[in-house]
């Protein structure tokens, strides 16, 4: 399944976004322009929810990686929120949430940015 980034809202404070389909190395290459566009310029907190993705592979991990760092010069942050259990267990056994939020729900990753 193809990946689709879709924006949920966009405000001051975040930018709210969903990702639906298997973030592999084809799918990581399509939202990754897409990734940049949103991070480029005075770009606030991203939230993204991955409740939709089915699958992710190191590229697509790459890319979260390369976003979240872009955020963190900026002092902002890239949370992620409602993982499916595998896609869960993909970041927490690469280790990938120890530098970046992994949460439950919408409203817990907005509290981890203060709204």
């Amino acid at each position: 399944m193809p990946i689709n980034l879709k924006p949920i809202e966009e405000v001051e404070t975040h930018a709210t976004l969903a990702l639906q389909g298997s973030l592999d190395m084809a799918g990581a290459w399509e939202i990754e322009r897409e990734l940049i566009d949103y991070i480029s310029g005075d770009m606030p907190h991203l939230l993204i929810d991955m409740s939709a993705v089915d699958f992710l592979g190191s590229m697509g991990i790459r890319v979260l990686v390369r976003s979240a760092s872009a955020l963190q010069r900026n002092k902002k942050k890239l949370i992620l929120y409602a993982a499916q259990p595998s896609v869960e267990k993909t970041l927490t056994v690469t280790g990938f949430t120890s530098a970046i939020p992994l949460v439950r729900t919408l409203k817990d990753a907005k509290s981890a940015i203060g709204v």
